[in-house]
């Protein structure tokens, strides 16, 4: 197991990539809410609604725990308005890997987008934002790998996500979204990603469900033996003035 940094509320404080330092609201000027999970913390500026938050972060912890894994620390949630610049204008929430920092933006921010993998944004819809960013971190921590692709690591919070889903959301996605999964594996590579993080998300849950794939690839690409950089790897792209492919120090959702 790979440790990860204590996410402390006084330190210095990516589905895009995200590689930047964004200063952290001191703690005097934001509100801290620890989860009925005290595992968990909420940080935001502004009083929000933790309960989807704090739901969202728990089914990230439940996902993992059902392979007998966890995160190494505690986990702090960030509520933000604004994401950085550099992950794009189509994300709605990142984890900072270099600085193991978890960002995802306020729900009136995300309502704002209108839909998300074209189905009507609600409060379902956010806590799975949520769990999206937390599995990131605690895939992070898990990875037997210290440089795990960007295939493999969206993959494995995809997963995540869309299992913990509510039916009634998965099922209108997976409507809205007709599909039949990866027929390969080196169908799920950065390049698909990269132009589509939508549909590899939804066509990596649709890989996952198939009898031969399931928890036990999942197994295979935290240990590094799936989805690895013996598999071609791509050249340094940018897009939308987003650096993607390459050396990637974060990972998110658009």
């Amino acid at each position: 197991m790979i440790a990860c940094k204590l996410l402390t509320l006084c330190a210095s404080l990516a589905l895009p990539i995200c590689s930047l330092v964004y200063p952290t609201p001191s703690i005097a000027s934001s509100h801290v809410h620890i989860c009925p999970n005290a595992y968990i913390s909420v940080i935001a500026r502004e009083t929000v609604d933790h309960l989807e938050v704090c739901r969202g972060a728990e089914d990230a912890l439940r996902f993992f725990e059902q392979l007998n894994l966890e995160p190494s620390n505690p986990l702090a949630v960030e509520i933000v308005p604004d994401l950085p610049n550099v992950v794009g204008r189509t994300a709605v929430g990142c984890y900072l890997q270099e600085d193991e920092r978890i960002l995802v933006l306020t729900f009136s921010a995300f309502e704002k987008r209108k839909d998300w993998f074209g189905v009507p944004v609600d409060r379902s819809m956010y806590r799975s934002l949520v769990t999206h960013e937390v599995a990131h971190a605690i895939a992070d921590c898990n990875f037997a790998i210290p440089d795990p692709t960007i295939q493999a690591q969206e993959y494995v919070a995809y997963i995540a996500m869309f299992a913990m889903m509510s039916p009634d959301l998965r099922g209108r996605i997976l409507d809205e979204n007709p599909g039949t999964g990866f027929d390969s594996v080196l169908a799920i590579n950065a390049l698909v990603y990269m132009f589509d993080p939508m549909r590899f998300g939804i066509e990596a849950y649709r890989h996952y469900l198939k009898k031969e794939y399931g928890n036990g690839f999942l197994r295979n690409v935290l240990s590094g033996k799936a989805l690895n950089d013996s598999e071609p790897r791509l050249p340094c792209l940018e897009l939308n003035g987003v650096l993607r492919g390459c050396g990637d120090q974060g990972a998110g959702v658009g």
